[in-house]
């Protein structure tokens, strides 16, 4: 006899550290770098797996899942079914965890065996929770998994895809669990436990997964959920009918009775409890191939891997796993949503176009988005888009379109007001620029926040070219010099507050030309950054011009209201004979209120009545009304025009 016992299994202990050493790092840089977004799903295979299901489906990709996902969800499904589950024996923070909570369970002495039968009936929850997560995942393209999972509710810091009450449940059976049982949340909860097991039985999975390929193609229509269910169905009853005799993998933990002196260490040591001594070929459904029985077995040659000693071999497996993952992942992307409406012969006929760089194209809600407005343009004929380098690719019709014109479609001029100049007298200063990486509504935000923050810029515009045109706005006297402005342009990191929340992004814009500044007057840059207000209603085209009167009333400080301006029109509704309401600037370049209305019935004076009301009435698209105090001040009489 050796003595063997003292040695650990370095091996997985390297890889537990080096996740828990990751996550840890993530979420320590997340606190301290205002620009670092760390993507805590960024490798899950089981989201990736999900997504996968996704896209077979619906020829989408659940949520902001990428081909990485996918490709380490395949590594893990050739692993599993060639090997053991190695990702739950080395890699999983949830099983780590489970299994570390579980020694200080051992250590108290309150850590107990659950009955055969209780044990049996457990094993059904994570096969319905398995179901669940795929039906919901593949039924609206959003992970169901995060509204539970305990890993993304502690990583994230219970965001708001978590639902709070779900997760702390299962967080609970997590913690509490592991402390009682051995590995809780694994052997009972764990949906990539289920799938993972469903895997083992590789020719049950297959045959089930070719049969409906078959009956798909003979015309018989199975909705998927049916599908989920009978495979859900069919790994709890194998794994509760074959738990201890499931097919030995590839490799496998191996025992040679001969030189085996029955001390029993190798099954006390098993974190799922497997009691490996007693067989000869390890095939219990639980058995990860984590290796700590090699390390505790005191005798030479006994237990070992396929009869060999390769206790590193498993290890070596998953890395080998994990690098090719990566290397797909990188290599290969899946469009998030590939739509196609147009014919067969104008399909073999389209253009492609392609565009990166969009940032607002980051999930499949922005990308479904994207797709319904090209929908409704004439000669677009489909729309695949690709989230984890914000890609879209256009199919369209070239005698309508080229690639110059489908970029000013897609592009969208923006005015941003960033302050009130307090005047529109005098002059103001501004600088006109050409800016590369410039060109989504997310990129007209980010730098609405880099000259709030770092300027006295009054306000910006951007309009179609490439590169970009943006012209940029200063009270005269406060302008910014060339060289600093570029730099603020040019800036690498943005970090900004939106109702609260701190976000934060990295840039690349880049500034290829600029000019100025040029003096120009006040009155010229309100009526270049003015964009009017309207709103008509109460059966107004029924009305003839000759019968319509306007009421002008100066806007004044309500000015600063612009984004409540649908309160006023809502209001007038209510009215009877008032017809219209609209913002536009008069020769001065001050802001007037228009409202327009039938002269015989209603006046001036009612008008003004109407907008110096205390409070006002609201109606909403779905037939709501609520009633609310007025912001507005409408103190100064207006005219009838």
């Amino acid at each position: 006899m050796t003595d063997n016992t003292k040695r650990k299994n370095w091996f997985k202990l390297f890889y537990q550290f080096a996740i828990l050493a990751l996550l840890l790092y993530m979420s320590i840089r997340l606190i301290l770098d205002k620009v670092y977004a760390p993507d805590f799903e960024a490798y899950c295979p089981y989201g990736g797996l999900q997504a996968l299901g996704s896209y077979i489906t619906h020829d989408s990709l659940a949520c902001a899942m990428t081909s990485m996902q996918i490709m380490m969800g395949g590594m893990l499904l050739i692993g599993v079914i060639l090997f053991s589950k190695l990702f739950c024996g080395y890699i999983c923070p949830l099983g780590t965890v489970g299994e570390w909570i579980g020694k200080l369970g051992s250590k108290l002495k309150i850590r107990f065996n659950i009955p055969r039968i209780p044990d049996l009936i457990l094993r059904s929850l994570k096969y319905i929770l398995l179901f669940l997560t795929f039906y919901f995942t593949l039924r609206s393209s959003e992970l169901f998994c995060k509204k539970f999972d305990p890993y993304y509710a502690v990583a994230t810091g219970f965001n708001s895809d978590v639902v709070v009450l779900w997760a702390a449940i299962a967080l609970g059976a997590l913690v509490i669990g592991s402390l009682f049982f051995r590995l809780f949340w694994c052997r009972y909860l764990c949906p990539l436990g289920a799938l993972s097991n469903i895997f083992k039985f590789v020719w049950w999975f297959s045959g089930i997964i070719l049969l409906y390929i078959i009956l798909t193609i003979a015309g018989v229509k199975i909705p998927y959920p049916i599908l989920l269910i009978v495979l859900a169905a069919a790994g709890y009853i194998l794994e509760i009918i074959f738990t201890k005799k499931v097919r030995p993998s590839l490799f496998h933990i191996s025992r040679n009775a001969d030189t085996c002196t029955n001390c029993n260490l190798c099954s006390k040591k098993c974190p799922q409890g497997i009691d490996v001594a007693k067989m000869n070929k390890v095939t219990h459904v639980d058995c990860t191939l984590c290796g700590d029985c090699l390390y505790e077995c005191p005798e030479k040659d006994t237990l070992q891997i396929n009869r060999k000693n390769m206790k590193w071999f498993p290890a070596a497996l998953l890395a080998v796993l994990i690098i090719i993952g990566l290397i797909l992942g990188n290599v290969y992307e899946l469009p998030t949503i590939d739509l196609k409406w147009g014919t067969k012969e104008q399909i073999a006929d389209a253009g492609v176009f392609t565009m990166a760089g969009l940032k607002n194209v980051k999930c499949f809600g922005s990308s479904t988005a994207f797709a319904n407005m090209m929908k409704k343009v004439k000669g677009i004929y489909g729309v695949s888009t690709y989230v984890g380098t914000h890609t879209v690719k256009v199919l369209y019709d070239k005698s309508i379109f080229d690639d110059k014109k489908l970029q000013e479609m897609i592009f969208v001029p923006e005015k941003r007001i960033l302050s009130a100049t307090g005047t529109s007298t005098g002059s103001m200063s501004l600088y006109t620029l050409t800016v590369d990486h410039f060109f989504d509504p997310l990129d007209a935000t980010y730098l609405q926040n880099l000259l709030k923050q770092k300027t006295e810029a009054c306000g910006y515009q951007s309009e179609f070219a490439c590169p970009v045109i943006v012209r940029i706005y200063f009270p005269a006297g406060k302008e910014t010099d060339k060289e600093t402005l570029t730099k603020v342009i040019e800036s690498k990191s943005l970090v900004y507050n939106v109702n609260g929340i701190e976000l934060k992004v990295k840039l690349n814009y880049k500034v290829v030309t600029i000019t100025g500044p040029e003096f120009i007057p006040a009155v010229e840059y309100s009526r270049a950054m003015y964009s009017a207000f309207t709103m008509k209603f109460n059966k107004y085209s029924e009305f003839t011009e000759d019968v319509i009167s306007r009421y002008e009333i100066p806007m004044g400080e309500n000015a600063q209201l612009r984004d409540r301006y649908s309160y006023i029109g809502s209001h007038l509704s209510n009215y009877k004979g008032i017809v219209g309401f609209e913002t536009a600037l008069d020769t001065t370049g001050i802001e007037m209120g228009r409202v327009f209305f039938v002269d015989t019935l209603s006046s001036g004076d009612k008008i003004f009545e109407a907008l110096g009301a205390d409070s006002l009435l609201l109606h909403f698209a779905d037939g709501r009304t609520m009633k609310v105090l007025t912001p507005f001040d409408f103190s100064v009489k207006g005219e009838v025009r």
